[in-house]
């Protein structure tokens, strides 16, 4: 009787581990309701324009956001006044629609892991004439928004390690189906490891998330003229956690939970 509460217990949180995971692994992956409300992070680029003009009262900045959200990402065409980033993929959109595009996140000929990288891919959107003006202005508080190098190894190192947690989640749960001692054993094992990937691979996007959004209270200093002082204002980018950041930490906890129903499983059967 213990053998089989403990198998029943352990499937359904596993199961349910699973179903977490495959919302995780779809977020942002196109523009749809339920792939656009799960994501990692969102960047709203909507004042950047205005801190852009701020900074430099001759630059002409009408051309720095797209007005077709069909335009492709990545090729200069303007930046989108909100951005969102999943496993794979990042969304572009324009202010208050959800129709826009999206584009995989990866490195050019590398697999198909993305890189959490928003600096980076606002600045291919920028078009050529407004490009160094943003850059000067994203990289004035020396923030780790900008730090691409940084960002794009250890965000493909915790997308990497969620992304074998789902697959030993998934080992974990059809080796413990099979009621024998060693299949609860190596069900235990591979969902340990699930648990390990998924918790691990959470705290370092996490920590990186954390860090990016220190890009919110960086402040651009500058002289003006009306006032005749130096005056600080925003730089225009506001980063905010995602759901899917949530999804995989509650992840972790729920295979944290059925670890151990594994193991008393196997030691069950032992006894039976």
């Amino acid at each position: 009787m213990l053998k089989f509460i403990a198998q029943l217990i352990f499937v359904l949180l596993t199961l349910s581990a699973g179903v977490i995971n495959i919302f995780v692994n779809i977020s942002a992956i196109s523009t749809d309701l339920v792939p656009s409300a799960l994501k990692y992070i969102t960047v709203d680029t909507s004042l950047l324009g205005q801190s852009l003009s701020s900074q430099n009262a001759e630059l002409d900045v009408s051309s720095l956001y797209t007005i077709n959200s069909d335009d492709p990402l990545g090729q200069g065409l303007g930046v989108r006044q909100d951005y969102y980033f999943g496993q794979y993929a990042y969304c572009g959109t324009l202010e208050g629609r959800r129709d826009g595009v999206c584009l995989l996140g990866r490195d050019s000929g590398s697999e198909f892991i993305s890189r959490l990288d928003p600096y980076t891919y606002i600045i291919n959107d920028t078009p050529e004439n407004l490009k160094d003006g943003v850059r000067s202005l994203l990289e004035a508080p020396d923030t780790t928004f900008t730090a691409s190098d940084y960002l794009r190894r250890y965000s493909a190192a915790a997308y990497w390690l969620i992304f074998l947690s789902a697959i030993f989640t998934g080992v974990a749960l059809f080796t413990g189906v099979v009621p024998t001692r060693y299949t609860f054993f190596f069900g235990g094992v591979f969902c340990l490891l699930a648990f390990l990937t998924v918790a691990v691979g959470a705290a370092i996007l996490t920590a990186l998330i954390a860090k990016i959004r220190h890009i919110n209270g960086g402040k651009l200093r500058h002289r003006s003229r009306a006032l005749l002082k130096m005056i600080s204002e925003a730089l225009g980018v506001y980063v905010h956690f995602g759901v899917s950041l949530w999804l995989v930490w509650i992840t972790a906890f729920v295979l944290m939970i059925a670890t151990p129903f594994y193991f008393l499983a196997c030691a069950a059967h032992r006894i039976d």
